[in-house]
């Protein structure tokens, strides 16, 4: 493949190293840790290094670099909340090579230092309640108020990044509903209108990474797995189906490549 070299007169020219490739960004808090696997051919010496560079474009590499002798490289001092695609490039004595492809993108998130808990229901009344109250994670305390929801509602399923807490579904007192509302848990307030869910539904889960919401399962046993786009409001698109329809379910959990959704009543 055609290469950066290095040359000297009377001599062939001396070759600088394949790309990396596999190049895969995981966000931290202010940060993205590039992984990616180094070339066989290193060209015509060692390599001695790499190069990390992220970009909020996809075309201008500069919003952030480091340098490294392997994978991962951390590249740090990136806003949060602002989505970073990467690229690595790989150095010998001779030279370095052309950037490796695009990597997905991937947003870095400020540290998750608030617990919210939205609506529910009231035993003594059986009315679902409108509140939506935090507690700092870090620090013994009882929860305080944070806002209201859109109308009282309970048995919902919730997903959240740092900058988006979305609840979805539930039992309005008298109906099951597709509402979704949402909060920055970064500051109180009032929950504004998301979009609907594909189906009215309660005792459904919920799971997220940085970009997506899913949601999944429904009281009636419902097998519907929906989606959305956590950065952009609107309504859910069908993600898929669970191997068996559930309602009630334990809980929804999540890495940023993988969720999974427990138990439930079939």
């Amino acid at each position: 493949m055609p290469r950066r070299t290095g040359g000297f007169i009377g001599h062939r020219g001396l070759q600088a190293p394949d790309p990396p490739t596999a190049v895969t960004p995981t966000a931290g808090n202010a940060q993205v840790s590039v992984a990616f696997t180094a070339p066989s051919d290193v060209g015509d010496d060692a390599i001695t290094g790499f190069v990390a560079q992220v970009s909020t474009n996809g075309t201008d590499y500069s919003a952030g670099s480091n340098t490294g002798s392997s994978s991962p490289i951390v590249v740090s001092s990136l806003s949060n909340g602002t989505a970073y695609t990467a690229k690595v490039w790989a150095i010998n004595d001779y030279g370095t090579s052309s950037p490796s492809d695009a990597s997905e993108s991937v947003t870095p998130l400020s540290d998750f230092s608030r617990l919210l808990r939205f609506g529910g229901r009231l035993n003594t009344s059986g009315n679902d309640i409108v509140d939506i109250r935090f507690v700092n994670i870090a620090s013994l305390s009882n929860e305080a108020d944070f806002g209201d929801l859109t109308e009282g509602r309970s048995h919902f399923g919730a997903c959240s990044n740092a900058t988006r807490s979305v609840a979805g579904g539930g039992f309005n007192g008298s109906s099951f509903v597709k509402t979704m509302d949402y909060v920055n848990p970064a500051s109180a307030g009032d929950a504004t209108d998301f979009g609907d869910l594909t189906v009215n539904k309660w005792y459904n889960a919920g799971l997220a990474n940085d970009t997506r919401g899913v949601f999944a399962g429904a009281g009636g046993s419902s097998n519907v797995i929906e989606y959305i786009t956590i950065g952009s409001t609107g309504n859910a698109t069908d993600f898929g189906d669970l191997t068996v329809g559930r309602e009630i379910m334990n809980a929804g959990a999540s890495s940023t490549t993988r969720g999974m959704f427990f138990g439930g009543n079939t």
